[in-house]
């Protein structure tokens, strides 16, 4: 090498390191050149959708089985019009054909015969395949309150999860008489000796068609099955009301599942709700008309009955006076002989989230006498020798029960008291918002401070570190839902929160999920895990900052469940991981009754609106906040609709952290308030190509206003949309 070459290369580098541009880029540098390029979409979202276009739901397979007759061309059930399949029976129920739908379905079952002969047709329905018995998975108890499928509602008269069809005279379509709430698995045999040609097997749907303008997806398959078997629950969790209001449509509504019960439950409503407003637009509707159910039903002691049939008349902005159901909807059978003093409260805690997330002030505030009515009962039944604590009962005649029925009920309650706590904070900021009643709504926070002062004061145990169930329990048990709806209703401090989930994580942790107690004997809460209190778990740990744990706990529940059925969670499980959960000296002796699709089972809210971190700060989300919590994940995105438009989120994060960006788009009319994960360290962050927060410090127009919050720097009054980024 020359001398000049050596010279004519030192200049090179202190040209390039003089000139902008020409030098290798730095953090700073980098940062801004990530700002300028946002997270595009993937579209590989929509793949995970569970629900299927169209009017129909097919086979995606078929099997034949048993003895006592043949089958031949099994498959042609897989598609209409061609080739058919054959049964020959020689015994009653001897070969059949089992279809698997592929996915859970809701609606008519329909057959199209070409030929039949000799013994009765016979369809048997089934969540899991494991129940796929003569009459589905029906309790085979006859002292069983689900007998042969029989359910509370009313809109799949005649129920039944089988059904038997004399043999058509010539080519037809058979369809079940009545409407059959969900199903993945179909049985076709006959009952005796006799032949079948069978062109095929489809369901007509009749449950909510959902758009999924709002979703979500990341780089953890398990959560992302989670979200979409969860939002599909929820799809087969809706139904449509017979009648036909005033200059209006039939009104959809939202039930606690689809197989059995087929009513609507105000407590559900209140966690469901959540998971709604996050997967569509078109569910704030559904959710108006399914809280609407309950206004013109109130009892006249303020309460609300223990649940609803799905198309009682009640006209949205006309309550009427508290005298009970309209004659003639009262509350289906055994429902209307119980109280559910719990689910009143959360039907309040449901109208003012709709207002927060709809922000409809023209719903809401009719509603507004039907809620202080509520709360007025519960005043009158907390006494002062309890603290203000409500305390459940059997008043008016009817027995006391809360969410977990049937096990024992009466006492103060901490799940109870927590929907309490959280029905007052919601009345508050109704009467602030609404009514604009301050001194109302200052009354009602003193009694919601009151409430929870005594709650902790009578329920938690310090020894445990834990929330105990029930003052009358004669264990004190630290269970699992009175620990949860403290968690996620902001009952406890940051302390004792760390404390109750380190119990959660101690002694009520299980390879399947949460267990609702330690006890096998404890007549005051049956052991086994309930989905719905892990949504609420998976809240509150979120909440208090344990985005690892409730993330672990979707990964652990959610995927065996999904794993281990027809492919949505479960209304719970036992502690043993399986789909029965039999409750010896009740009518549910039988496991089976348990459904395998529950709208109340949701892992959409936590994952929405914490991993993405959507929330409204304003009604109608005209103000938001979009704080998202990476915890292990590398990257997510989604949408969240909202009344104006869509929230629309997508972050990523570098090989060993050594980057960040996180796009954000609102509609016009909205802003909002970003807070940009730091992980761990002090970061210079860009905002669409200018440096806005550097040094610990806001730098510059783009960084007015941004602060440290935490392990975040928060930038407020964001609109349009804006790039987020850091880099070292």
């Amino acid at each position: 090498m020359t001398r000049s070459t050596v010279v004519l290369g030192c200049l090179a580098a202190t040209l390039a390191a003089a000139l902008p541009g020409t030098h290798a880029a730095g953090p700073q540098d980098r940062a801004v050149a990530m700002s300028r390029k946002p997270v595009a979409m993937d579209p590989a979202w929509r793949q995970q959708v569970l629900d299927v276009p169209g009017t129909f739901v097919r086979p995606t397979s078929v099997t034949a089985e048993g003895d006592g007759g043949t089958v031949t061309g099994a498959d042609g059930v897989l598609r209409e019009g061609g080739a058919a399949a054959t049964l020959a029976t020689t015994a009653p129920r001897g070969a059949r054909l089992v279809i698997d739908l592929g996915v859970l379905a809701g609606g008519y079952v329909e057959l199209g015969i070409r030929r039949a002969s000799g013994a009765p047709i016979r369809a048997s329905y089934a969540e899991a395949r494991q129940y796929l018995g003569p009459d589905g998975d029906a309790d085979p108890d006859p002292g069983g309150f689900f007998h042969q499928g029989r359910t509370l509602g009313t809109d799949d008269d005649p129920d039944g999860r089988a059904d038997v069809h004399a043999p058509p005279r010539g080519p037809t379509v058979l369809r079940s008489p009545g409407l059959r709430g969900s199903q993945r698995y179909i049985a076709i045999t006959l009952d005796g000796p006799g032949s079948l040609t069978l062109d095929f097997v489809r369901v007509r749907q009749t449950t909510f068609p959902g758009a999924y303008d709002g979703h979500f997806l990341s780089s953890d398959p398990v959560l992302n099955r989670a979200w979409y078997a969860s939002a599909y629950g929820l799809d087969l969790s809706t139904a449509r009301g017979r009648r036909t209001g005033a200059g209006r449509d039939r009104p959809w509504v939202v039930m606690d599942g689809p197989k059995r019960d087929r009513t609507v439950y105000a407590g559900d409503l209140q966690l469901v709700a959540l998971a709604a407003y996050q997967q569509g637009g078109a569910y704030r509707r559904v959710l108006r008309d399914t809280i609407n159910l309950f206004a013109c039903q109130q009892l006249p002691d303020g309460t609300l009955p223990a649940t609803s049939l799905i198309d009682v008349p009640c006209e949205p902005g006309n309550p009427g006076p508290p005298d009970g159901s309209p004659p003639g909807f009262e509350p289906p059978g055994e429902a209307g002989k119980v109280r559910l003093d719990g689910f009143t409260l959360l039907w309040v805690v449901s109208v003012a989230d709709y207002l927060r997330f709809t922000g409809d002030r023209a719903f809401v505030e009719p509603l507004l006498p039907v809620a202080r009515r509520a709360l007025r009962f519960f005043a009158e039944h907390a006494p002062n020798a309890d603290g203000g604590l409500f305390r459940t009962a059997d008043y008016g005649g009817l027995a006391a029960q809360n969410w977990h029925t049937p096990d024992r009920a009466a006492g103060v309650d901490a799940t109870t008291n927590a929907a309490y706590y959280a029905a007052l904070r919601s009345l508050a900021r109704l009467e602030r918002s609404v009514a604009g009643d301050r001194d109302a709504a200052a009354a009602l926070d003193h009694r919601a401070d009151r409430v929870r002062a005594a709650l902790i004061a009578r329920l938690w145990d310090p020894v445990a570190g834990a929330m105990t169930l029930n003052t009358d329990d004669p264990r004190r048990d630290p269970t699992a839902d009175a620990n949860a709806a403290a968690l996620a209703f902001g009952v406890l401090d940051r302390e004792r929160a760390r404390r109750a989930i380190a119990y959660l994580n101690t002694h009520l942790s299980s390879p399947y999920g949460t267990l609702t107690t330690r006890h096998t004997d404890n007549p005051y809460m049956t052991r086994y895990i309930s989905p719905y209190v892990l949504a609420q778990e998976s809240l509150g740990r979120f909440r208090h900052g344990d985005g690892a744990g409730a993330l672990g706990l979707i990964r652990t529940a959610w995927d065996h469940m999904v794993r281990n059925g027809p492919g949505t969670p479960w209304e719970e499980a036992g502690a043993d991981g399986k789909p029965a959960v039999p409750r010896p000296g009740t009518s549910l002796t039988w496991g089976g009754h348990v459904g395998m699709a529950h709208a109340w089972s949701t892992a959409v809210p936590a994952l929405s609106m914490n991993v993405l971190g959507i929330r409204p700060l304003t009604d109608g989300y005209r103000g938001w906040a979009v704080e998202p919590h990476p915890v292990d994940l590398r990257w997510a995105q989604g949408d969240v609709p909202v009344p104006a438009g869509t929230v629309s989120v997508r972050w990523r994060r570098g090989a060993g952290d050594d980057s960040f960006v996180l796009t954000v788009r609102a509609p016009e009319g909205t802003s909002g308030r970003v807070a940009v994960p730091l992980l761990g360290k002090d970061r210079t962050i860009a905002v669409n190509g200018r440096i806005a927060w550097h040094d610990g410090r806001p730098s510059g127009d783009a960084g007015r206003g941004a602060h440290r919050v935490g392990d975040t720097v928060v930038f407020e009054g964001v609109s349009g949309t804006a790039t987020f980024a850091w880099a070292g």
